[in-house]
């Protein structure tokens, strides 16, 4: 009885996560992070891009450092973000990123607040 009420909270708390995950920001893309300092990140063939959020809101990214790590295909890969604009930053990739890749945002905003996220791709 104990392994199956073990089990019925794995399978709701993985459930739950994938949920979030799934959230849809400004950008169209998957936001993660704490609640006054989230992270955007949007994914497409040749790049990726990072909006920073302050409570639900694009932020502007100057004077912000922040970095992405990339795990896909059994490899990891630090991606350089850089402005790409005032609101976003942008890091290019060596190929598309499969399914299940996963994406690691750290670093600090404009205002020297520490932005983290985790996100794992649909």
């Amino acid at each position: 009885m104990k392994k199956i009420i073990l089990a019925m909270a794995l399978a709701v708390t993985v459930a739950a996560g994938s949920a979030v995950a799934q959230r849809a920001g400004p950008n169209g893309g998957m936001v993660a992070g704490s609640a006054d300092h989230q992270v955007e990140l949007v994914v497409a063939p040749t790049e990726i891009s990072v909006y920073l959020l302050d409570d639900g809101k694009v932020t502007p990214v100057q004077g912000a450092s922040v970095r992405a790590v990339v795990q896909d295909a059994g490899r990891t890969i630090n991606v350089a973000l850089a402005a790409s604009g005032p609101n976003r930053l942008t890091g290019r990739l060596e190929a598309p990123l499969a399914k299940g890749a996963r994406v690691v945002i750290s670093g600090r905003d404009g205002h020297n607040h520490s932005v983290s996220a985790r996100f794992v791709v649909p």
